[in-house]
């Protein structure tokens, strides 16, 4: 079944440490666009696997990404060596600007500077955490974006059945209404020409018949219709290829339109429901 390319997921994991919250949402896109954010030091070490993941299950989309870490306690030095080295670089950086600080000064600077080094890494079991967080909420909008492509796929075959139904119409009709602009042109030509009208009439009646004839572009938007049917079956991106098949229509309900004016009622009503398919397919993957 098609899916749709817009969704939202949210999925939470926790530890006895921390909280991880993942939240995805997906809009239409050309392409597969991935932007993920978050603090900086969690998408140093998942960023790759985030984005080969997205890959493996997504095909199109403009794909937003934010990744969070709340920690249930402060985060405590884990390093005592750290500390002591940014004690160390003050101290250098105090005697090299001439600059005196106290002792709980100095401290409060070490810690600070050590915190954020130790903040720029993260643990295995921690980078784990957070696949498995962003995993979830991978598979939640999948879920997601599948119901709305069921949704999607119910409203096109609706507007093509309509279209079917015109074009039912078109086909009881048309041979009548050829006929009757046959005979038009030939009382016309009789008109102008009087008794020696029968010849003339003829071949000006016939080129009309060719001029008006709309079987091909019948046949071409019934193959249409069944080749959407047949898409709309089918797994995997079929987006680009739907909207194909609505400029292919298009064009075929515009060229029957121009052959036969008289049927411009059924035309335009063909013609609105081929745009609203192509708004929909739009959002299909």
């Amino acid at each position: 079944m098609p899916k749709s390319m817009t969704g939202f997921a949210n999925s939470t994991l926790s530890t006895d440490s921390y909280e991880v919250e993942v939240r995805i949402k997906s809009l239409n896109g050309r392409g597969l666009d991935l932007s993920i954010k978050g603090s900086k030091d969690i998408l140093f070490f998942v960023e790759k696997d985030i984005r080969n993941l997205t890959k493996k299950y997504l095909e199109r989309g403009s794909i937003q990404v934010y990744i969070a870490i709340r920690h249930h306690q402060p985060k405590l030095l884990e390093n005592i060596e750290n500390l002591k080295i940014a004690v160390n670089s003050i101290y250098k950086m105090m005697k090299n600007l001439n600059i005196q600080l106290t002792d709980d000064k100095v401290y409060e600077l070490a810690v600070s500077l050590s915190s954020e080094f130790e903040k720029n890494v993260i643990d295995e079991e921690t980078k784990k955490n957070i696949i498995k967080a962003f995993q979830l909420a991978l598979k939640q909008l999948v879920d997601e974006r599948i119901k709305e492509g069921i949704k999607l796929v119910e409203d096109i075959n609706s507007r093509l059945n309509k279209i079917e139904a015109f074009i039912e119409e078109i086909e009881t009709k048309k041979d009548k209404l050829i006929e009757r602009a046959k005979n038009k042109i030939k009382e016309k030509v009789k008109e102008l020409l009087g008794e020696n009208y029968s010849e003339r009439a003829f071949i000006e009646a016939t080129l009309l018949s060719e001029k008006m004839d709309i079987t091909e572009e019948l046949i071409r938007l019934k193959s249409h219709i069944q080749r959407f049917r047949e898409l709309l079956n089918t797994e995997g991106s079929i987006g680009k290829k739907l909207d194909f098949l609505c400029q292919e229509m298009h064009r075929e309900i515009n060229t029957l339109g121009n052959k036969i004016p008289d049927f411009s009622n059924y035309t335009i009503e063909i013609k609105t429901e081929i745009e609203k398919i192509r708004q929909q397919v739009q959002n299909i993957e």
